[in-house]
């Protein structure tokens, strides 16, 4: 046989057996869901994450046929929940909601991980981005950002703050924000927003960053607690008297708070792709708009794979920045 005739064989070969291993994925992408799938959300049950996993899952449940059957894998700045993903089959019967604690944050937070963020998950679409405030508790006589500095020097013990954990957003926000004014604030970490809160009702801690939630926009309406600042340059339209980090005269970091869903690495481009399908569907459905963006005021963002990976990469650069000038570095 001449070597034409060899190539030619050659590449046959190569073609059927490229056949051989896609057609199945082809085909199981074309009857994907058909059973329920499992959503790991590494956060507590009730929790504004949790609350959007439900509500992607009915959207989901009334396309497919198939319900979302969510396991909440809380706890330490959600590794646990990331890891649990990490380590699922890659058949597209397991998906996660992950944020950018998990893949922007800690990378640079931590000196080892146990998962790696660029290779151990599959983007499948960006689902929302928060809106994030500063709060104050109104027992605090300060109006501005400004005065709750010179309030903090002033006060015996100083100020206390409130986070959702060592490492999360809401502990490197207003680590940076000390570092930069000179304040007196201590970090008091909680394992979730409702206790939080509660200590924030209570007056244990004086300062929330959080997401700027209805519940939280009711506090302010009644009074009892008094919008600080909202991050960036656009102000919050439910809160338009509160402040910019622009408006205040600080640093604008350009880093937002979102949460979007993986698939385990390796899981075959068409079932990603046939997930990111049924899901993006969801989050641009009128229904999703009325009954969860709308209602926790959040932005949604419904974008490709292809879209979220290169979003990620970005993404690393204002997380990166926050890390380093809150000062916060975790050894395990």
């Amino acid at each position: 046989m001449d070597k034409g005739n060899v190539m030619k064989w050659r590449r046959l070969i190569v073609l059927l057996t490229l056949v051989h291993f896609l057609a199945p994925t082809a085909l199981i992408a074309d009857e994907y869901p058909s059973r329920p799938v499992r959503v790991i959300v590494p956060f507590s049950p009730g929790g504004p994450v949790d609350v959007l996993a439900r509500a992607l899952g009915e959207g989901f449940r009334q396309r497919t046929g198939q319900p979302l059957v969510i396991e909440n894998r809380a706890g330490a700045n959600t590794l646990i929940g990331a890891s649990a993903c990490k380590a699922a089959a890659p058949d597209g019967y397991t998906i996660c909601i992950l944020s950018m604690t998990t893949m922007s944050l800690n990378p640079f937070l931590y000196s080892s991980l146990p998962y790696n963020a660029d290779t151990d998950f599959e983007p499948i679409t960006n689902a929302i981005f928060t809106r994030q405030l500063l709060i104050l508790n109104s027992s605090v006589p300060a109006q501005t950002f400004a005065e709750v500095v010179e309030y903090s020097k002033k006060a015996p013990g100083g100020f206390n703050f409130a986070s959702f954990g060592i490492g999360s957003e809401s502990q490197l926000v207003l680590e940076w924000l000390k570092k930069l004014s000179g304040a007196n604030f201590a970090h008091v970490p909680f394992p979730g927003a409702a206790p939080g809160l509660m200590a924030f009702a209570r007056g244990d801690v004086q300062l929330f960053y959080l997401v700027a939630s209805p519940s939280i926009l009711e506090q302010i309406r009644t009074g009892t607690a008094r919008g600080l600042l909202v991050p960036g340059t656009q102000r919050n339209p439910d809160l338009p008297e509160v402040p910019t980090y622009k408006d205040a005269g600080l640093p604008v970091l350009d880093s937002k708070n979102w949460f979007g869903l993986f698939a385990p690495g390796s899981t075959p481009k068409p079932l990603v792709d046939k997930m990111a399908t049924e899901l993006r569907a969801v989050i641009h459905s009128p229904e999703f708009q009325d009954k969860y963006v709308k209602v926790t005021r959040s932005d949604a963002v419904g974008n490709s794979p292809e879209e979220f990976r290169a979003f990620l990469q970005a993404d690393r650069g204002p997380a990166q920045e926050l890390v380093a000038a809150a000062g916060v570095k975790i050894d395990r």
